[in-house]
């Protein structure tokens, strides 16, 4: 090997770990344990695509994420595609949806609040 090469190749990307055992079991209660709440005030669960194409995904209040993306080419349509790592990993803006965390949506319309300053 060179010394220009990494000592251990199965290092994951910057950004990216394994939640090991009892880690990944207190995580999973506590997700559900908050799934649980949410769903008692009329949240339904959804699971948003974790790749989605670039152009959609950095529009509007998407560009401020544009810095965390990691993006791919789609090898069909030649388009650009992107993904977010999750908040707290890759700085503050990345959208929470783009974990293997469920994400939940009202169910029914909400109220809108006007905030003025």
């Amino acid at each position: 090997m060179t010394d220009d090469m990494p000592t251990n190749l199965a290092l994951l990307p910057a950004g990216l770990r394994d939640l090991l055992p009892p880690d990944a079991e207190t995580e999973a209660s506590a997700v559900e344990s908050l799934m649980d709440v949410f769903a008692s005030h009329g949240y339904q669960r959804v699971k948003p695509p974790l790749l989605e194409f670039e152009d959609s995904r950095l529009a509007g209040s998407g560009s401020a994420v544009a810095e965390q993306t990691f993006r791919l080419m789609d090898p069909h349509s030649q388009r650009m595609m992107g993904s977010v790592a999750p908040t707290g990993v890759q700085g503050a803006g990345a959208r929470p949806s783009q974990t293997d965390a469920p994400e939940m949506r009202a169910s029914r319309p909400q109220a809108s609040l006007d905030v003025q300053r």
